[in-house]
């Protein structure tokens, strides 16, 4: 096919013979379709490229006629070429023509919130570069994580992500020598005020404490819920014992305050123990039965509090 401007524009009948074919075919594509030509520096290096085809796809993805753009320079048309080091990774492919596939996400003057795959191959001294856009793919992609990692009523992470999290804080701990608190937390008499005023009432309750939890720590921290009334608060990367402490009775306060839930209002507080890695727990398992034990000293003392675990409790 004939990589001019005349090319972009023209009709199959204008394109000789034996480029016919690639030409329908590349005119038709449901995929977004372009042919670059390299634009060499003094060295003869390619260091940017010319448009010299697009379909029409790509035309109406870039919202611009098509007989605007061939001869254009790339990274002046396309700036995120640059910030995005996408151009880098296009020279690579004329350097050593190994393709480049990737996933990018483009959302600024010309491609408004669109993630697309990029597929990028050698065409003598430039590339041809097909994309496709998977922003649906991408949507339902998240939603599934989202579901398989996160307890479908309060929005807190679960007991897989909560895993995961747990596992990649005490790895970081352990490379750079940094501490790790799990909070273990009760809504104190749930089940009382589950059984009394109904299921509907709890579950609500639940997502309450659940959303006052996350409002109560970093972003960098993990809230999960472990099942029934139980949640697990992981709080990696922190300077000083104090610092969780009052973390801890930040918590304590603002999940205590009373839940409006229709026309009822319904008293709620909590019981929270807490577990240092590695000071009192060395595994994932030894801080949740640490940090149960200071929950269990907690409910014993009257519930509405929390407690650091320490060699002085007796262990789960």
């Amino acid at each position: 096919m004939s990589r001019s401007k005349s090319a972009a524009v023209t009709n199959s009948s204008d394109v000789p013979g034996e480029y016919r074919h690639f030409y329908e075919a590349a005119e038709n594509s449901l995929d977004d379709f372009y042919l670059f030509d390299g634009v060499p520096d003094e060295t003869g290096q390619i260091v940017d490229f010319r448009f010299s085809y697009i379909n029409p796809n790509a035309e109406r993805r870039l919202g611009i006629l098509r007989g605007d753009l061939i001869g254009k320079i790339l990274t002046e048309e396309r700036p995120f070429m640059v910030t995005s080091g996408l151009i880098v990774k296009y020279r690579e492919v004329v350097r050593t023509g190994l393709p480049f596939v990737t996933e990018v996400f483009l959302d600024d003057e010309r491609i408004k919130a669109t993630w697309l795959n990029v597929q990028v191959v050698k065409v003598g001294d430039g590339i041809a570069i097909t994309s496709r856009d998977i922003t649906e793919h991408k949507r339902l992609s998240d939603h599934v994580y989202h579901l398989a990692h996160h307890d479908h009523l309060t929005g807190a992470a679960n007991r897989t992500l909560l895993k995961e999290r747990l596992d990649q804080a005490l790895l970081r701990a352990r490379r750079h020598k940094h501490r790790v608190a799990v909070f273990l937390i009760d809504i104190d008499r749930f089940k009382q005020i589950n059984d009394s005023l109904g299921h509907t009432v709890g579950d609500a309750l639940l997502v309450a404490v659940a959303g006052r939890l996350l409002g109560s720590v970093r972003q960098l921290d993990t809230v999960a819920r472990m099942g029934g009334d139980e949640f697990v608060i992981v709080m990696p990367d922190f300077k000083k014992i104090e610092d969780v402490e009052r973390c801890g009775q930040k918590i304590v306060h603002n999940a205590g305050q009373p839940v409006q839930i229709g026309d009822r209002e319904v008293d709620v507080t909590i019981s929270a123990g807490i577990c240092i890695y590695p000071d009192f727990g060395q595994s994932a398992d030894e801080l949740f039965r640490n940090a149960d034990a200071a929950m269990y000293a907690v409910k014993q003392s009257g519930r509405n509090g929390l407690r650091i675990f320490d060699e002085s409790l007796p262990k789960s």
